[in-house]
């Protein structure tokens, strides 16, 4: 396992079990990427500072286009990657997710609740989508869809369970029409939201052939956002948790489903 790989215990870490190696190593690669990008507005309190560092990383990413990229995190993401100027439009769209959540900016209904999660994660795992093709394969449109399916469900969920184990309201509902909230409860509205959006993405019959790690990461979710909605009342501090039995278990059904699904088409 490369020492980028996701931490032990992670949904990410039991998702990429079934890739290949080749497809863990480019995997590991890009998530530690992204970890490193995203997680910028965490470690810098001042807004200028914090866009001038997504700036250096722009800046870095079309380094590496060129073959001069710094940073090892940047080289040794360039060195595993393919598509790379695809993927460079999708690590733009995920800076502008990322100075979004600097600069405080709130979706106001659901069309731009789907912007924000396609920012947040849907971009993401388009880019890591775009890792586990063959030569001369290309993403159809299908495989996006699902793609920014199962990003904006593990976002919106993952988020709402981080929100209620802060004893903070979640934000995001705000955006949800009426019908789909409730009075005085922020995270129930916005975890049944994500239910629909990865179930969705369960029941598609077509998009998302070997796309393991997704299929895995969207089972692992799925099961935990089950899990969160049958409980009246999430303890501060103590968000639900999947074993690793259990996520594994999540993971094997996902690469199942991954073989399973219509063929990817050829360019």
């Amino acid at each position: 396992m490369s020492s980028s790989a996701p931490t032990h215990l992670t949904p990410s870490f039991y998702a990429r079990l079934f890739c290949s190696s080749e497809q863990q190593a480019a995997l590991d690669a890009t998530i530690a990427l992204h970890r490193e990008i995203s997680s910028i507005p965490h470690k810098v309190n001042d807004f200028g500072i914090a866009r001038a560092k997504l700036a250096w990383w722009q800046n870095e990413l079309d380094a590496g286009n060129a073959g001069t990229a710094r940073h090892p995190l940047a080289r040794a993401y360039f060195d595993l990657s393919q598509y790379r100027s695809q993927q460079l439009g999708l690590f733009a769209t995920i800076i502008e997710g990322v100075e979004d959540r600097i600069s405080g900016v709130l979706p106001d209904s659901e069309a731009t609740l789907a912007m924000h999660c396609h920012k947040a994660m849907g971009a993401y795992m388009e880019l890591l989508a775009a890792l586990t093709l063959k030569p001369g394969q290309v993403l159809t449109p299908e495989s996006r869809d699902f793609s920014a399916l199962v990003g904006a469900g593990i976002y919106l969920s993952t988020h709402a369970i981080s929100c209620a184990a802060h004893e903070r309201p979640c934000e995001l509902a705000s955006a949800l029409q009426a019908r789909h909230t409730e009075p005085g409860n922020t995270i129930k509205p916005v975890l049944t939201h994500a239910a629909g959006l990865m179930h969705r993405a369960l029941i598609l019959h077509s998009g998302g052939q070997g796309l393991i790690y997704h299929h895995g990461m969207l089972r692992i979710h799925e099961r935990l956002n089950r899990k969160t909605l049958s409980q009246a009342k999430i303890k501060a501090g103590k968000p639900p948790q999947l074993n690793g039995f259990q996520m594994l278990a999540c993971a094997w059904q996902g690469a199942r489903a991954a073989a399973a699904r219509s063929p990817q088409q050829d360019s």
